[in-house]
Formats: structure tokens, sequence, C-alpha cells
């Protein structure tokens, strides 16, 4: 036991340490990262859904969801602390520097570069994630163009779109949004 903890712990510091660009962005290496341990797509998605309606940061969400899935109690707790410690360290060695280098330009071109990395990071994470959901189980997006009505389920990618549009366009709170996509989908899957 002790030693899959201390491989929880190693494996969310190392995610916590190289997370730049905030807790979406350091969800692609969550995904990669918890393979090691057993952790499916299918249960990556179930986090993301349980994220919407659990406080806290998605990361410090993700480590202790994998690290319980894992190793139970001792296994989130290990997996939190890890993916949390950088983040203190990094920041208190940040400030005391923070004056030294804020017009350093090598500095400042190292932040430009790591935004669209991050971004990039974080698409990643949408589309895994939404391969995982919105696709019919065993379709993969490589059949999307050969046979879309059998890969994707249209009635979740309703759930999405409308989502996605009542948010961007109207600006609808994202827990009510989510609260009702859960409805639909439990009335759905009562109904089929």
């Amino acid at each position: 036991m002790i030693p899959e903890l201390l491989k929880l712990f190693y494996v969310f510091f190392k995610v916590g340490l190289m997370g730049f660009g905030g807790g979406y962005a350091m969800l692609s290496m969550i995904m990669t990262e918890s393979q090691q341990f057993g952790i499916t797509l299918a249960q990556l998605a179930d986090l993301n859904a349980l994220d919407m309606v659990v406080p806290g940061p998605i990361a410090i969400n993700a480590a202790t969801y994998v690290g319980y899935l894992s190793s139970g109690f001792w296994g989130a707790l290990a997996a939190t602390v890890g993916v949390s410690l950088p983040s203190f360290l990094l920041v208190s060695l940040a400030m005391h520097f923070l004056i030294k280098f804020r017009d350093n330009k090598i500095m400042n071109g190292f932040l430009m570069g790591v935004k669209p990395a991050a971004v990039g990071l974080i698409a990643s994470a949408a589309l895994t994630i939404a391969s995982g959901v919105l696709l019919h189980e065993g379709a993969s997006l490589s059949n999307i163009f050969a046979d879309p009505l059998g890969t994707v389920s249209l009635f979740l990618l309703g759930i999405f779109a409308v989502t996605a549009l009542a948010n961007i366009k109207f600006n609808i709170n994202p827990i009510l949004l989510t609260l009702l996509a859960g409805v639909a989908g439990a009335v759905w899957s009562a109904v089929t």
C-alpha cells in the first residue's frame, strides 16, 4: 500500500509542478497519468460532470478522485497533497523573486509561449472528454466522418450544443445548466 501511495504522491506532484495554465490545462496530464492507476476514460468523464457540482479547483478534485479510486482515503490524501504542494512551494518562491523578474524579457517570453500551450492542453482535454461522452460506446473519432449517426449520440450532442449556446450566448449560470442537463439525462434514461 505504501508504494502505491508514494507513486500517487509522486505522479501528482509532477502534475502539479509541470501544470502550467491552471487546472483545465492540467487535466490532459491528469488523464494521461491516471491510466497507470487503472482509471478509465469513463471514470474521468464522470469526474468532469462531478466537478461542475463539487466545489474546488479541478486539478485538486481530479487528484483526489483518482487517488480515491486507486487507493481509497489515503490515496486521495496522497494525490491531493502531491498536486497541491508544488503550488505552495512555487508561489512562495515566486513571491520572493517577483520584483526582480517582473521586467525580464526571457521570463515574459517564456510565459508568452506557455499561454498558447495551456490553451492547447485545455482543448486536448476537452476533445478527449468529449469523445468519451458524446460518442456511442466503442466508437472512435476516426469513425465520425464515415458513420456520424452511428458514432455520435444525437441526444448527448444536443445537450452539449444547448448547454454551450446557453452559456456562451445567454450567459446562463453553468451550475444551473449542469443541473438541468443532469435532469434531462435522468429523464432520457428513464424513458429509453
